[in-house]
């Protein structure tokens, strides 16, 4: 379905196995969202940013959002791009059914809530695969966060208020829709990297993602990706670039990367890029399970001043996750 083919730009080339019945949750939609919240703010405490809030017109939305793209899972519409399939995906068309707002700001806007000064909503949609993952918010959050493009919807300085909700799809299938409003008031600029400082149970491979980070690689066949990224600079000609990004196994021995910034932007993410200010690479095989690794990066602008200079360790898992989270299991 074309609704499907949509919702992979931070999800897996799989086969998306679904029930043809209908699913009772075994938590409610509040429990769930609750945990999903708890989950959250353990992410971006260890990031020593402040903890979100849970909004109940934020929670409206993101199921006014499910309907509609539900409603419109079959449309016939003709998609080109990587970035058409992803405006399809986080926008609304005033001509289809269920229509509440074109941007996830007017849908948030729509249902009542109002965004403070300064303040931005974003949402995204996430299919909702395993009865485990029906049943637990952190397989959105973990997801996110091993994907470079959509990091920073959770790994972000500013969420302030957040809302997610289970949505009915098709014959017992279900997606999960987050929004979420992020503030720049007041706030000065600042680098968040990835992993960050002594992370442990990093992910040994980096799943699909839409714009493609790394064409020129095969899926699953390289590692999560580090990245940094600088928030709250407004000014619309910073451009960053790698001056050094080295990654070294736990005997020293450096690691064959591949790096991504404006300097070799691959087909739909040169705005993402610029829009970001962002830069990251992967190493190109997935990391070994239970191992330390030391990143050295030095990031410049466009004036080539170095903007972010930094050496630090992470841990990677013990075993690999990724097809214990992504394989297919008879439903439930």
């Amino acid at each position: 379905m074309k609704f499907l083919l949509c919702l992979i730009f931070h999800s897996v080339f799989f086969v998306f196995y679904f029930p043809i019945h209908s699913q009772s949750f075994s938590i409610s939609e509040s429990e769930y969202q609750k945990r999903g919240l708890k989950i959250l703010e353990t992410i971006l405490q260890a990031n020593q940013f402040p903890s979100p809030k849970l909004d109940s017109q934020l929670n409206i939305a993101a199921e006014k959002h499910g309907h509609y793209l539900s409603l419109n899972q079959n449309t016939d519409i003709k998609i080109d791009s990587q970035m058409e399939t992803i405006d399809w995906v986080h926008n609304e068309r005033e001509d289809l059914p269920g229509f509440i707002g074109k941007t996830p700001q007017d849908q948030a806007l729509a249902v009542g809530f109002k965004p403070d000064t300064g303040c931005y909503v974003g949402n995204t949609v996430l299919p909702l695969m395993k009865k485990e993952h029906r049943e637990s918010p952190e397989f959105l959050f973990r997801g996110l966060l091993d994907t470079p493009f959509h990091r920073s919807m959770v790994l972000h300085p500013a969420i302030q208020r957040i809302g997610m909700k289970r949505v009915s799809y098709e014959n017992g299938k279900y997606i999960l829709v987050f929004f979420a409003e992020y503030c720049f008031t007041g706030k000065q600029p600042a680098f968040v990297h990835y992993p960050i400082q002594n992370d442990i149970e990093i992910r040994l491979r980096m799943p699909p993602e839409l714009p493609n980070p790394f064409p020129q690689l095969q899926y699953l066949s390289y590692s999560t990706a580090i990245t940094v990224q600088l928030y709250f600079d407004d000014n619309p000609d910073t451009e960053l670039f790698w001056e050094e990004a080295i990654l070294l196994d736990s005997k020293g021995k450096p690691v064959p990367i591949r790096t991504l910034s404006l300097a070799n932007p691959p087909p739909d993410t040169k705005d993402f890029l610029k829009s970001m200010k962002f830069v990251a690479f992967v190493a190109d095989e997935p990391f070994s399970p239970n191992s330390e690794y030391t990143v050295k990066k030095k990031v410049k602008n466009q004036l080539g001043k170095i903007v972010f200079q930094k050496t630090w360790k992470f841990r990677t898992e013990a075993e690999d996750s990724f097809y214990k989270t992504f394989a297919p299991q008879d439903p439930e």
